[in-house]
């Protein structure tokens, strides 16, 4: 086989430390072949900075078809943070290979692995491990990271780790069973202790995110045991959703002096736990219910969350109808759901407005709505709407995705004209006015009521003129999917 020459370019800056091989021609084209008539944009001369946010979002296969555009594309592609963030999947660092027992597979090539974090494994910051069906890729992959990190004397693997900051796991249990009841296999074993060795393996580690490990008691209260160790102070953020299977309170989640968000489950927490914590520096404490989470865990007591200064908020994220542990005496500054199959109903909104109308800052329900909603006025919200609005006086964020009228619009806004956010599905929206006269109006405002929600222009722009928006707007569906992204603070739907 031939030999392949090469020639150097600069790795970090191009006037210092030359270390990234570049084809030799590899972009070199025959003068008959570029026609100078033909514009094709300024893309090859893209500064750095901009170059370096383009690949930041892009997967593996992705980056590298990219920096086959140019040589200034190659060279962004050896950027320090084109490789912020690392997110391995099933198909990444890998060969297919066939065996008799599953056909055709995907396996982890090390050499291609070993490569890999030895050219760009010291830039990465955000380390994030997709759920993944092939157990054993994953394993390696972490050994190797683990090994490489520890392993300090080697001269091209020396840094590996040290930047990493950011580290999420989520464990597949929905690839197992699409049945709800059916019994359910989390992390253990093997894949834990290398999990465990992983997360030991990286110093400058300040957010960690462990999703859905499903672990036995025994093991989950040793979980964090070398994180506490290690990382008790530098640790500002961590997410720990279903650690367990069961009710089974984790004290190690006190033991981090300067965190500022916790994310947890309701059944990894208890009163010791939240005693502890009121005594901390934490600011906010998400408590999220997911498809996995047990319905029959109890909350915390009245006494307890008297002494807690932290804002807390409420989350669940489904793809069934669940329903939300209400935390009594909890300062809960907001609540999200994320399901198309949680509805909105009067005593639940009956129930939020008894506990939390003097704290409530946000309350909405994120995805597209998948079941029937009736039209008659009588069966829908819009009355349960109007009267959180004007019972919850620091209401600053309201989501609606139900079926209400124009003028259920109208009168939210009029009620609580401070509200800074109000997303409300436009395809939603009933043209029309089916309100009764009420003793506290007036009639000129009665029949502004009638005629400005005849139009859902005029609708739109009265609620510009009492919220002082001049460009609030209705949303599409497709609009409103996307405010998911902004206030789900506890990670994805399972």
């Amino acid at each position: 086989m031939a030999s392949t020459s090469y020639k150097s370019h600069g790795h970090l800056t191009r006037d210092e430390e030359p270390g990234v091989p570049t084809p030799a021609g590899a972009w070199s084209e025959k003068e008959e072949d570029i026609d100078e008539s033909i514009y094709r944009g300024d893309w090859a001369n893209l500064p750095e900075l901009i170059l370096e946010q383009v690949y930041r979002p892009l997967n593996m296969s992705q980056r590298y078809m990219a920096s086959l555009v140019c040589q200034n594309w190659y060279y962004a592609f050896h950027l320090p943070k084109s490789w912020h963030t690392f997110v391995f999947d099933d198909h990444t660092l890998t060969r297919r290979k066939y065996n008799y027992y599953s056909g055709w597979t995907h396996m982890l090539d090390h050499l291609r692995t070993q490569l890999c974090l030895a050219t760009v494994g010291k830039h990465i910051k955000v380390l994030i491990f997709a759920p993944e069906t092939n157990f054993y890729n994953l394993y390696e992959f972490m050994s190797m990271i683990s090994y490489y990190a520890e392993t300090k004397h080697h001269e091209l693997l020396s840094g590996l780790g040290s930047k990493v900051h950011t580290l999420r796991y989520t464990f597949p249990c929905s690839h197992a069973t699409r049945d709800e009841d059916a019994r359910l296999y989390g992390t253990g074993g093997k894949l834990l202790e290398t999990l465990k060795r992983l997360m030991n393996s990286l110093p400058s580690l300040r957010h960690l995110e462990l999703v859905d490990l499903m672990l036995d008691s025994f093991e989950a209260v040793h979980l964090l045991d070398d994180v506490c160790f290690n990382l008790c102070t530098q640790m500002e953020r961590l997410t720990i959703i279903n650690a367990t299977k069961y009710y089974c309170p984790l004290l190690h989640l006190t033991t981090f002096v300067n965190l500022k968000v916790l994310v947890v489950s309701p059944q990894n927490i208890g009163d010791d736990v939240i005693a502890t914590l009121a005594d901390s520096n934490l600011a906010d404490l998400h408590i999220v219910q997911n498809r996995y989470t047990p319905v029959d865990v109890v909350p915390v007591s009245r006494q307890v969350w008297k002494r807690c200064k932290f804002r807390v908020h409420l989350g669940v994220s489904s793809r069934r109808e669940k329903s939300l542990l209400i935390q009594e005496g909890a300062r809960v500054a907001s609540i999200v759901y994320v399901s198309p199959q949680i509805k909105l109903q009067a005593d639940s909104i009956s129930r939020l407005i008894e506990q939390y109308k003097t704290t409530l800052q946000v309350l909405g329900h994120c995805c597209l709505p998948r079941y029937h909603q009736p039209k008659s006025f009588h069966d829908r919200m819009d009355s349960w709407l109007l009267l959180l609005c004007r019972q919850a006086p620091n209401l600053d964020t309201l989501m609606i995705r139900e079926r209400i009228s124009t003028a259920t619009c109208l009168l939210i806004a009029h009620a609580r004209p401070t509200l800074s956010r109000l997303y409300i599905r436009r395809n939603a929206v009933i043209l029309r006015c089916d309100w009764s006269y009420n003793p506290e109006w007036d009639d000129e405002f009665y029949d502004w009521l009638k005629t400005t929600s005849q139009s859902y222009e005029e609708t739109e722009k009265q609620i510009g003129i009492l919220l002082k928006q001049a460009r609030w707007k209705m949303m599409c569906d497709k609009e409103y999917k996307s405010i998911r992204q902004e206030f789900v603070e506890f990670g994805r739907t399972p």
